[in-house]
Parts: C-alpha cells; sequence; structure tokens
C-alpha cells in the first residue's frame, strides 16, 4: 500500500464491528426483532458529506419510505474497484444512502454482501488490541477502492505509507465512547480531515 500512496486523492473510513461482520455475511441482526439491515453505517453523516459526495458523484432517485410515506429520494451513486482472486479488476456500481428518519445522522452503504470487494475472505482477523478498519480509497483517476486495514500494520514501519497510517491512528488512538467505532475521513487534496474521537 505504501508505493501507491502518491495516487491517492481520499480516504473514508469505519471501524468493522462485530454487527459489521453480520452484514457481510448477510445473517441475522444483533438482536430477535427481526429485520438486520445489511449495511455499512457512518454516522456523522453531514461532516462526512462533501467527501461522499466526491465519491458517489451521480444521484439517482430511489422509492424510500418516509415518514409512513413512500417518496422519492436522492441516492449518491458511484462504482466500487477491487482484484478477485484471479488478480482481475471488477466493477461494481455502489450506492451511498442518505439518512433515514430513524437515524438521522447516519448514512448508510447498502447490500453489503453483494459487493465481493467486502468479502470477510479479504478481511484481516480482528480482536482486541487489532482492530479492522474499512477503507474506501480513491484515487485520483476517481476510481474507488475497499480495503480493509488491520490496527497491527498499521503500526509496522514501512508498511504503509507514514501519512496515510499516521492519519489513520491518530484516529484509532483518539479518546471516544468504548461503544462508538471509529469513522473518519482524510482528503489529500485540500488537507479536509475529519475524525470522531477527541
Amino acid at each position: 500500500m505504501a508505493s501507491q500512496a502518491g495516487q491517492v486523492a481520499r480516504i473514508l473510513y469505519k471501524e468493522i464491528v462485530p454487527g459489521d461482520l453480520r452484514k457481510i455475511l448477510a445473517e441475522s441482526n444483533d438482536s430477535d426483532t427481526g429485520g438486520g439491515a445489511r449495511d455499512f453505517r457512518f454516522g456523522s453523516y453531514k461532516t462526512l458529506l462533501p467527501v461522499i459526495e466526491q465519491m458517489f458523484p451521480e444521484k439517482v432517485k430511489e422509492s424510500r419510505k418516509r415518514d409512513g410515506v413512500t417518496e422519492q429520494i436522492d441516492v449518491f451513486q458511484g462504482a466500487f474497484f477491487w482484484h478477485n482472486d484471479s488478480g482481475q479488476v471488477e466493477r461494481k456500481e455502489s450506492f451511498f444512502e442518505p439518512p433515514t428518519d430513524a437515524r438521522p445522522s447516519e448514512g448508510r452503504i447498502a447490500r453489503v454482501h453483494e459487493y465481493g470487494c467486502f468479502d470477510t475472505g479479504r478481511m484481516p482477523e480482528g480482536g482486541q488490541g487489532n482492530r479492522v478498519l474499512l477503507l474506501l480509497i480513491q484515487l485520483h483517476d476517481g476510481s474507488v477502492w475497499p480495503y480493509y486495514a488491520e490496527e497491527k500494520t498499521l503500526r509496522i514501519k514501512g508498511k504503509w505509507d507514514p501519512v496515510v497510517a499516521n492519519e489513520l491512528l491518530g484516529c484509532l488512538d483518539a479518546k471516544r465512547a468504548s461503544n462508538r467505532a471509529v469513522i473518519g475521513y482524510r482528503d489529500f487534496t485540500n488537507e479536509g480531515r475529519y475524525c470522531n474521537g477527541k
């Protein structure tokens, strides 16, 4: 990853928590009340919006229920790129949905189990002292490449570009409530940045 760092325009990231793993595997939600939306949720939606709009540059109309009424909303559309097991590049349209009434501060990537780039076989084994981050890495050509990064490799000198590693580790190490997942971004084109810690 260190060799590609100069091509990186921006990174949007979130910590993968146990509930996210079940979503990738298309298993049920944490409670037994039904539902179990299969999406990656990103809090701090309004703060992340400038980066979301860069990574998902098109808008499409989708029907969604709001306040019990079906209406047309704008959903952000882009594409994810990744290398499959044979080393070939795959591409799939991607969508980032704005917040719902029930979760007004959370945007989301829906149906994550349908994307090969999120497959758990690509994910490092996380756990205590080795948290895993989902990185959405946008290159200067506009393409967005999802990637998993584990905390322990970020702490190994030379494994990652030091600017990227320091950015991610700074947010991982920031103080936050124990039940709050790490979320943030860094835009290398304009020095924009955000971390939900203190």
